[in-house]
């Protein structure tokens, strides 16, 4: 049967068909992930220069992005959720770390706009402290933020870490909660679509039988 050209049967047969509703699913995760990924992207709107000591007066820095992020995230950090908000750094292919007490306090202008200047403690890299304030003498500088800022990160950091092996669990749970609803969609899928394809048959086959079954029992016709 066809309706303005379209035959409907090739067209059922193609929503029907399996292949169809895998690509679909995997299109709508593809657009789900990139919709998170740009989201996240956004929202690195910082530019933060990290600060770190590789001996001999020399010092190694890198230019990051930074955000403002919820203190929860999933599905690898592309949501973040909870009541408070943290500074948190990352970028393609760069780690992601908290920004220790960063706070608005914290900026300074970068190439015009809004910036961090952050050092990473020697003995833990882990550990990112804001610089909210620089002068000549470095070494005074750090000096003064080593003593309680970097220990308290430190203990900070312990915390985390616990936190993030939760998170991780969880987050492993999730993929694989969401894997198995995507099977069980593709099943239910094929399951259909096999159920469908055998009822069209049983009826196309009682409409011809019905068909049969009435031109049999119609009478001849003769030419007057």
């Amino acid at each position: 049967m066809a309706i303005g050209g379209i035959d409907t049967g090739t067209l059922t047969k193609t929503l029907l068909s399996p292949l169809i509703w895998i690509v679909i699913i995997f299109f709508l995760i593809f657009v789900i992930v990139g919709a998170l990924w740009i989201r996240k992207q956004k929202k690195l709107c910082y530019t933060c220069l990290v600060i770190r000591n590789t001996g001999n007066g020399k010092i190694d820095l890198k230019t990051m992005k930074a955000g403002w992020f919820k203190t929860n995230s999933m599905l690898g950090g592309l949501w973040d959720y909870g009541m408070e908000e943290e500074l948190r750094t990352g970028g393609f292919r760069m780690p992601v770390d908290k920004i220790q007490g960063g706070s608005t306090i914290d900026f300074h202008e970068i190439n015009g706009r809004r910036g961090l200047i952050c050092r990473r403690k020697d003995d833990d890299p882990k550990i990112l402290v804001p610089l909210n304030k620089l002068e000549v003498e470095n070494d005074v500088l750090l000096a003064s933020i080593a003593n309680v800022d970097l220990r308290d990160a430190a203990v900070n950091i312990i915390k985390r870490a616990e936190h993030e092996t939760r998170n991780r669990t969880a987050e492993i749970v999730q993929w694989v909660l969401m894997g198995g609803v995507i099977l069980l969609v593709l099943v239910v899928v094929i399951m259909s679509y096999q159920f469908v394809s055998k009822a069209q048959a049983d009826s196309w086959a009682r409409l011809i039988e019905a068909g049969q079954i009435v031109t049999g029992a119609m009478p001849p016709i003769t030419a007057p």
